[in-house]
């Protein structure tokens, strides 16, 4: 059984989890929050960001993977990028309005004059980290802080945002993701 496998498995079972104990009208069960299709706008900034040295951002993480290593319900991949990254992002909500969000997102050069390097972006990020925390035996380097995992590694540089609830193992969640994005990047998988 291969990754892919494995990861569809989890996720079934937690889909089999969640209707076995009928979360519809439960206010703590999580649910997913639908995507809403990227606009042609979106697409286009895509475009020029994987241009420039993005990864795919679909490519990064799948949905099923999301729900496997976080045992979180989220919805399908939403686009979101910035001056200098481009991701994917996943979400979920209960009834008390609480909300987890998932983001994966690859540095790439600001513009077509700019040669795009992994390590000066990755290292003026985690400037920007409050008391940035070290992760060993996480790709060639990886500091977190707060939600934030800033990673370098497979000639890339990365950061997994987690968004959640007081409580949340975003550092173990941060963790779990980003271990998964390096393996799709050395597999080939993404890029």
């Amino acid at each position: 059984m291969g990754f892919t496998d494995r990861f569809k498995e989890a996720a079934e079972a937690a889909r089999a989890k969640l209707t076995e104990h009928g979360v519809i009208d439960d206010a703590d069960a999580i649910h997913g929050v639908h995507a809403v299709d990227p606009h042609p706008h979106d697409l286009e900034v895509a475009k020029r960001a994987m241009a420039l040295g993005a990864a795919d951002p679909y490519s990064l993480i799948t949905h099923d993977e999301v729900v496997a290593l976080t045992g979180i319900p989220v919805g399908g991949p939403s686009l979101t990028y910035a001056d200098d990254d481009l991701g994917v992002r996943f979400d979920a909500q209960d009834g008390h309005r609480r909300v987890w969000s998932f983001g994966v997102h690859a540095g790439h050069a600001a513009d077509e004059a700019t040669h795009f390097d992994p390590v000066s972006w990755y290292e003026w990020m985690v400037e920007l980290i409050d008391d940035p925390e070290p992760i060993d035996d996480l790709g060639d380097a990886a500091v977190y802080g707060r939600g934030l995992l800033y990673v370098r590694g497979e000639g890339r540089a990365f950061y997994v945002l987690i968004d959640a609830p007081d409580g949340s193992p975003a550092k173990l969640w941060a963790t779990a993701l980003a271990r998964r994005v390096l393996e799709r990047l050395r597999s080939g998988e993404a890029g």
